[in-house]
């Protein structure tokens, strides 16, 4: 009985955090093992009261643990970062996903240079809430190369050769 009351404590914690992430899964489920550890070792003194410190330790560990393990993840504007360079250098796709996000940064066409005498692409970059069709976020870029081998985003695009 105690255990089956615990476990739908946590099933219903579990319920309220819309797309859980990888590190507040791991987070929750350590945090819900050392609070229950440290509850159980608050009512060492009273065993009558183990019954209920337990589950309300383990219960406040899978909270704090599920907080503290979505720090652990990446932030999404990061790997958003991280996919323009990719696709810009490359010239390929770059996928990322993280915190209930996904996106890609697609390359448009061929890369040119210039009038500064830097290296450009035009790229599509498109965000939304993971599982969803629609209604996402999308925009037009162009990434330029500097001289010091960063990558500078101009948005809207400007300086693109006519066709």
């Amino acid at each position: 009985m105690r255990r089956s009351a615990l476990a739908l404590c946590l099933l219903a914690l579990g319920g309220c955090a819309e797309n859980p992430t990888e590190g507040q899964l791991w987070g929750a489920g350590a945090g819900a093992i050392v609070g229950g550890g440290i509850g159980r070792a608050a009512a060492l003194g009273a065993p009558h009261l183990a019954a209920t410190f337990t589950p309300v330790g383990a219960v406040a560990g899978a909270v704090a643990g599920s907080m503290v393990g979505g720090w652990f993840d990446p932030h999404p504007n990061r790997l958003w970062s991280a996919a323009t360079i990719e696709a810009a250098e490359t010239g390929q796709e770059a996928r990322w996903a993280a915190r209930g996000l996904e996106g890609a940064v697609v390359p448009q066409g061929a890369g040119w240079t210039d009038n500064g005498g830097r290296a450009c692409r035009r790229l599509a970059q498109s965000a939304l809430r993971t599982g969803e069709t629609g209604g996402g976020y999308s925009r037009q870029v162009v990434a330029c190369r500097l001289a010091d081998g960063t990558w500078e985003v101009v948005l809207p695009p400007e300086d693109e050769p006519k066709s």
